[in-house]
């Protein structure tokens, strides 16, 4: 294996970080492998010391190699992912808070009042949706912050008077918002309590 060679500060803050008890165990292990190898000490012979697998020796060492100018935390992390696409369009996610924002009427039939469930059947009923589960509808109005009490399972009417005015912040934000992450960070501003 190529060797890898610490500077004395790279050193004492891998060091460091083995011995802080709040250190992550994943960072401390990526930080052993750093310093056995600086050490001297093999792929075979670090992979058996620290019980772990000798690719993730292999790449630790490997991508301590290819960070070689960034901060030792940012070395040890692991990149950024690209994640799973969202399941959900932010036009959709609209449409569906819009509905919860709408008067309680199912299939011609006025309700006391919207379930999670009833806005998930309405949506898809409409068109808005193919599928979507009662707990996604649950989580869209916590994101949205729009926190009606509950009465036995029922979603009543919110204890602030500005529920409306939330919905149309709300359905704002997702209209003029050019793209999804830049509405989630507008949507979680709307979060903050007012």
């Amino acid at each position: 294996p190529i060797p890898v060679s610490l500077t004395d500060k790279e050193r004492t803050q891998l060091e460091a970080l083995v011995r802080q008890h709040t250190t992550a165990q994943q960072l401390a292990t990526r930080a052993r492998i750093i310093l056995a190898a600086d050490a001297g000490t093999g792929v075979h012979e670090t992979a058996a010391t620290l019980q772990v697998s000798r690719s993730l020796v292999q790449r630790w060492r490997r991508r301590w190699r290819e960070r070689a100018d960034h901060p030792v935390l940012e070395r040890l992390s692991d990149c950024p992912r690209s994640g799973t696409p969202p399941t959900f369009t932010p036009e959709q996610i609209c449409a569906i808070i819009a509905l919860a924002c709408e008067p309680a009427v199912r299939e011609g039939v006025k309700l006391a009042r919207w379930t999670h469930e009833d806005l998930a059947e309405e949506a898809k009923a409409r068109g808005i949706v193919d599928a979507i589960s009662a707990h996604s509808i649950g989580r869209f109005l916590r994101e949205v912050d729009l926190k009606p009490h509950r009465v036995q399972g029922w979603i009543n009417t919110p204890r602030d008077g500005d529920f409306a005015e939330r919905c149309r912040d709300v359905c704002e934000t997702y209209r003029l918002a050019p793209d999804h992450d830049r509405a989630c960070v507008a949507r979680k501003s709307l979060e903050q309590p007012t």
